[in-house]
C-alpha cells in the first residue's frame, strides 16, 4: 500500500552571520515554514534495495540523497525496519538549490512516517541527534512552529504564534552552492544586537526583519549578478512590506498587504520577461 505525505518548505525571514569558529558560521535567523510542499509517496518493495525517484528526473546520488541516507541510518538503529526496503517517489514542488530546505524537509518527513508506521520509540533528543546526522537543517522541520535559530544552527527557540503572512516566492532558476555563498561572505559582523520581536504588530515585525536582513544577499549576487536586477525590480514596486532572500539563495520572497499586490509583483516580473519561477504561498 502506498502512503503519500507532505514535506514543507522553509523561509529565512532574516539571516545574520555573527561570526565564525572552526570554519563554521554562527547564525541568527528567524525561520518559518510555508505551505509550499513536496509530495512523497512511499511503498514497501521486495527488490532487495531502496529506490528513490524524483518527478523532475533529478539524478539520485546515494551519498548525497537525504532520503537514502536517512533510510540507511534508521536501518542501523532500529531492528523493526532493518530488513525492509522502500520505493520512494517525490513530486518536487520546492525548487532544488533555492534555500528553502527541500532536501532536509524530505528526510524529516520520511523520518516521522517511519516512526509512526513502525511504532518506533524515539525521544525528542534522539530525534534531533538522528536528523542532524542527515542534514543540519533537518531539525528545523520537526514541527510547524516558528523558530529563532542561533549558534551554528543547532539551537533554536520555538514560538507557537502564527504569522499569517502571504508572500510571493521568486526563484531565478539558478542553483547556488551554499558552500560557495558562505565562502564568498567576507564582511565582518556589524551587529550583535538582539531586537525584541513583536509578532502581533506587523509594522514592528517588518522593521525588525529589515533591520537584520540577509547577510548572504551580496555574496550570492556576486556569484549570480542577475540577482541585482531582481532586487532593483522588487525595490521599484509599491505596496510591498518586505522582501529578502531565503537562506543562501537563490530564491527571494516578497511580503505584501494582500494577494492582489503579490499578483501585481508576479505580473511585473512576467512583463520584464524575466524567466523566473514564481508561486504564491503563505506561512503555516
Amino acid at each position: 500500500m502506498t502512503k503519500t505525505i507532505r514535506s514543507y518548505a522553509k523561509i529565512n525571514l532574516f539571516l545574520k552571520i555573527l561570526g565564525k569558529k572552526n570554519n563554521y558560521h554562527r547564525l541568527y535567523s528567524l525561520i518559518t515554514l510555508i505551505n509550499l510542499h513536496d509530495k512523497i509517496s512511499i511503498t514497501e518493495n521486495n527488490l532487495g534495495k531502496d529506490i528513490c525517484k524524483f518527478s523532475n528526473n533529478l539524478k539520485v546520488k546515494k551519498n548525497s540523497n537525504t532520503l537514502l541516507l536517512l533510510l540507511e541510518l534508521m536501518k542501523k538503529n532500529f531492528k523493526q525496519i532493518k530488513e525492509k526496503n522502500f520505493s520512494i517517489y517525490i513530486k518536487k514542488n520546492i525548487p532544488s538549490g533555492s534555500g528553502m530546505g527541500g532536501a532536509s524537509s524530505n528526510a524529516t518527513a520520511l523520518f516521522f512516517f517511519l516512526k509512526k508506521k513502525f511504532k518506533l520509540k524515539i525521544s525528542k533528543k534522539e530525534t534531533i541527534k538522528i536528523l542532524s546526522q542527515v542534514g543540519k537543517d533537518c531539525p528545523l522541520f520537526v514541527n510547524k512552529n516558528l523558530k529563532l535559530v542561533s549558534s551554528f544552527g543547532e539551537k533554536f527557540k520555538e514560538y507557537t504564534k502564527k504569522l499569517n503572512l502571504q508572500m510571493l516566492i521568486i526563484f531565478p532558476n539558478k542553483n547556488l552552492s551554499t558552500k560557495r555563498v558562505f565562502k564568498e561572505f567576507s564582511k565582518k559582523p556589524i551587529t550583535n544586537k538582539k531586537k525584541v520581536f513583536s509578532f502581533r504588530d506587523k509594522d514592528k515585525l517588518f522593521k525588525t526583519l529589515s533591520f537584520y536582513g540577509n547577510d548572504l544577499i551580496k555574496p550570492a549576487a556576486r556569484l549570480f549578478p542577475s540577482l541585482n536586477s531582481l532586487i532593483k525590480l522588487i525595490e521599484s514596486i509599491d505596496n510591498t512590506y518586505y522582501y529578502s532572500m531565503t537562506g543562501s539563495g537563490s530564491a527571494f520572497f516578497v511580503i505584501a498587504k494582500n494577494k492582489k499586490s503579490l499578483l501585481n509583483v508576479k505580473k511585473i516580473i512576467k512583463k520584464h520577461k524575466l524567466k523566473f519561477w514564481t508561486t504564491l504561498t503563505k506561512t503555516l
